[in-house]
């Protein structure tokens, strides 16, 4: 059974470029708080792609991921490129920075990888976590993916996969309703399901992908 922390000790694992979605949320999240130094987390860091990059900007910039190979090499780069960020080692279902604030929470292909119930405790624990406006920037695995159905479903919707490089990581699908159940307490500025069909592809095509897969990308706002 495959663990973050082992999957980061193989380069192939490891995604360098950042997105460009998460600039973009950056400069969104400076609309709304024009005249505020902004905090920003990297929810499930993993190498820290998005960390790097929020900090070359000049935010205050944290992130935490499980694995603790994930958060060496985003040390490790922090340091090449002279920037600072701030940096733990915590299970999504656990807050890792107390009494801090943030005005952006993101988190990359990340929180889909969990049940249900953990679901919804790192998301409860983002929420906690942000400013009143304060923004989420999350994508989430689509119940219409070419991957839904594969492997064991240990409860509804999520399933272990038993082959490929992410054996043994559970994978939770959401069709709209669940995504709708999730953020009962958030404000939506933006909730789009990007659908891609894949018709026909060469064997293991996943590895070099440019292309997106079918995904819930989504922006909340906390709203008390």
């Amino acid at each position: 059974m495959a663990t973050w922390n082992e999957l980061f000790l193989d380069e192939k694992n490891i995604a360098v470029l950042p997105q460009s979605e998460i600039y973009k949320f950056a400069k969104k999240v400076e609309g709304i708080f024009p005249d505020e130094k902004l905090k920003f987390w990297d929810f499930c860091c993993g190498a820290g792609r998005h960390t790097i990059l929020l900090s070359s900007l000049g935010y205050d910039t944290y992130g935490s991921d499980i694995s603790k190979n994930g958060i060496e090499i985003t040390n490790r780069k922090l340091q090449e490129n002279k920037l600072q960020a701030y940096l733990k080692i915590s299970d999504m279902t656990e807050k890792p920075f107390e009494n801090i604030k943030f005005h952006g929470v993101f988190s990359w292909d990340a929180i889909h990888h969990n049940t249900i119930e953990n679901i919804k405790k790192s998301v409860n624990i983002i929420y906690d976590c942000l400013e009143e406006r304060g923004l989420l920037l999350v994508n989430l695995i689509s119940t219409k993916s070419g991957s839904y159905n594969k492997g064991i479903e240990v409860e509804t919707n999520t399933f272990i996969r038993d082959d490929g490089d992410e054996a043994g990581v559970p994978h939770h699908y959401f069709d709209e309703n669940g995504v709708r159940e999730l953020f009962k307490d958030w404000k939506f500025l933006c909730l789009s399901e990007q659908v891609n069909t894949y018709i026909e592809t060469e064997n293991e095509f996943y590895r070099t992908n440019p292309f997106p897969y079918t995904k819930w990308n989504i922006i909340a706002q906390k709203v008390d």
